[in-house]
């Protein structure tokens, strides 16, 4: 399987390399750049927003800022976007212009911007070689520059050094390291670049976080096993099939679905939010078992994690409370 992987990555790589050279507008740039990012939107733009637009409101909870404005706090919500965007952009730049990667896309995400042959190899690799340095240096004014040297750094090992690739529990491993330091990030610019930072019990929330998103996240390779098999690469349900794979994850989402919200202490009725659709995904992952069905409960994951997420404020709302009694002043 590996060599035959090696002789279609290279066929694939032979290929992009005769993408005639044209003129392609800003907008079709834009659109590429775009595509580039599309499908991680649910699983990163989203739920890393909530995740540091919460962290900044939910009081002195996760940051350093005991007593936050909701406006002010919103009003930096552009900022956190463009910082997980463009952080983004760099990361799915990074694996999706390597050859097994085009290979893989080519089965699971043919519209993606490499096996549609929107551009080259050549071209891919001058783009991240620009982007990288200066989404860096754009964090010298958003904040969050450590946050985004440390996801340099694990995006490297997952593609280049081919992390990805190793083992099922590597690559889980830096995926969670990697959404850690996208929720790590968004934080820092929502609370406030300069003035406010993460607080003590904000790093023991991202391991947290960490923890479920290690346990968990194979519920995206459950889809894609075609390709996935296809490169040769070792994941769980590859590895020690799709029962092991299936319970594995159903028995992780049900136990964090429980735990999260024991952290924070939270009444029996704010359990309910993370517990009904951990439910929900936990029996879709044993029950439904097509690839359309897998693509559905990927999705339900990515509502649930960001449930994990929302989890602060139902603990500290008194953001709220506070805005309320201000616009009752007025």
């Amino acid at each position: 399987m590996m060599v035959k992987s090696s002789e279609q990555a290279a066929g694939v790589q032979d290929a992009t390399a005769n993408i005639k050279q044209q003129k392609r507008s800003s907008a079709y740039h834009l659109h590429t750049m775009w595509l580039f990012t599309q499908s991680d939107l649910k699983t990163v733009v989203y739920p890393e927003t909530a995740f540091g637009i919460v962290s900044a409101l939910s009081g002195g909870l996760l940051t350093t800022c005991a007593n936050p404005n909701l406006l002010v706090v919103l009003g930096r919500l552009p900022q956190v976007l463009l910082w997980i965007w463009l952080h983004l952009l760099v990361e799915v730049l990074a694996n999706q212009r390597l050859p097994d990667s085009i290979l893989e896309d080519s089965i699971n995400k043919p519209w993606r911007p490499m096996p549609a042959q929107r551009l080259s190899l050549e071209e891919a690799r001058r783009l991240l070689l620009w982007i990288t340095p200066l989404v860096a240096l754009s964090t010298l004014y958003l904040g969050g520059t450590r946050e985004s040297m440390a996801l340099i750094i694990f995006t490297w090992l997952y593609n280049d050094l081919g992390g990805a690739d190793e083992n099922y529990i590597v690559r889980n491993l830096l995926n969670a390291c990697g959404l850690m330091c996208f929720s790590a990030g968004a934080t820092t610019v929502a609370a406030g670049y300069g003035s406010y930072e993460l607080n003590e019990k904000a790093y023991i929330w991202l391991g947290i976080m960490g923890g479920v998103i290690l346990s968990t996240v194979h519920t995206q390779d459950m889809a894609d096993m075609e390709g996935d098999a296809a490169r040769g690469r070792k994941t769980i349900p590859l590895v020690h099939g799709e029962w092991i794979a299936r319970w594995s994850i159903a028995i992780a989402v049900t136990a964090w679905s429980l735990i999260c919200p024991a952290f924070w202490q939270l009444s029996l009725l704010s359990y309910a939010p993370s517990i009904l659709v951990g439910g929900v995904l936990a029996l879709r992952i044993l029950l439904f078992r097509s690839v359309t069905a897998d693509k559905m409960t990927w999705k339900v994951w990515c509502v649930w994690s960001l449930i994990l997420y929302l989890l602060p404020i139902f603990k500290d709302h008194s953001v709220f409370i506070r805005f309320w009694h201000d616009l009752k002043q007025v």
